[in-house]
């Protein structure tokens, strides 16, 4: 395992019955980095999730959280991992105050001055019973419990799902502010919103890790092209297996170019000939939609 990753996967793999959820996983969750876990429902983002915090163990496959394998995570480790789950329970009963009083007691690291800073940060109640906090009442709940002991790694799965506008620019700035040295991982669907402050993506579909890379790299290397010829022209041969969606539309064809350089222009009169060329960066929404339409076309060519 790498020295330099703080969570590292080596050809990991579940299945649930008949259902592979992941396949030959090997991820790499660098030391310092913001690293978001995207692609569509059912892509494996959870249950890879829940294997690396020992919630599910791999049918085959080696993982390492903090130096750690984590079929081995204890309470020892767990005094340096935060962890949110959209799902995640919490004691209904409690007041906000008599929940962090108890967690309190579980962490040696507990900082109370910043539990309270949190709380005041997100007003929540101290008074208020559990069972009577909204949706987002209850995540950034979980929040302040997964930030006040400083966890080296926090792991976010779902963390802002279902919530609303105000609420998610609450918790990222909360999220933002204070876990400036903690490595983080984040599962979500809310791209534009993580795209602000993500270092690293990594793409899955279908329980297989497509990419993972910096996300300014990703940002570079991915274009949405248009291509006008002097008359409509398809070409005999096939196009480059990297430009991805290609369409023609009359004179024009469109596609990504999901390894763009400088010899793109170069690339494209050598093949037509004289062409104006567009080329525009895309978003990180934008990019992972067409990973996923350009999957599902190579598994059945008709659509």
């Amino acid at each position: 395992m790498s020295d330099a990753a703080i969570i590292e996967t080596r050809r990991v793999a579940k299945r649930f019955g008949r259902f592979d959820a992941v396949e030959d996983l090997n991820l790499q969750v660098p030391e310092g980095s913001v690293f978001a876990l995207i692609g569509p429902n059912g892509a494996g983002k959870t249950t890879t999730i829940r294997l690396l915090m020992n919630i599910l163990r791999p049918d085959h496959g080696d993982i390492s959280v903090l130096g750690t394998p984590s079929t081995r995570i204890g309470p020892d480790d767990l005094q340096h991992i935060g962890y949110v789950s959209e799902s995640q329970r919490l004691p209904e009963g409690l007041t906000l105050a008599q929940y962090f009083d108890y967690l309190r007691k579980l962490y040696t690291a507990w900082d109370r001055g910043l539990e309270k800073s949190l709380c005041d940060q997100f007003e929540l109640p101290p008074s208020r019973k559990i069972k009577h906090l909204s949706h987002g009442m209850r995540m950034k709940t979980l929040l302040v419990g997964a930030l006040s002991f400083h966890p080296k790694l926090l792991v976010l799965d779902e963390p802002l799902s279902g919530l609303d506008t105000m609420v998610r620019d609450e918790v990222v700035s909360g999220l933002l502010q204070q876990a400036a040295d903690t490595t983080i991982l984040i599962s979500s669907h809310e791209l534009s919103e993580i795209e602000t402050f993500t270092t690293h993506v990594a793409f899955m579909q279908g329980g297989r890790l497509l990419l993972q890379e910096a996300i300014d790299d990703l940002r570079l290397r991915f274009r949405e092209v248009v291509v006008t010829l002097s008359a409509a022209k398809e070409p005999a041969q096939p196009l480059p297996v990297e430009w991805l969606l290609p369409e023609w539309q009359g004179h024009r064809l469109r596609f990504i170019a999901s390894n763009y350089d400088d010899t793109l222009q170069e690339q494209l009169t050598a093949r037509f000939g004289a062409v104006r060329v567009e080329c525009e960066p895309m978003p990180l929404r934008a990019i992972a939609n067409a990973l996923m339409q350009s999957r599902k076309r190579a598994q059945d060519p008709q659509r």
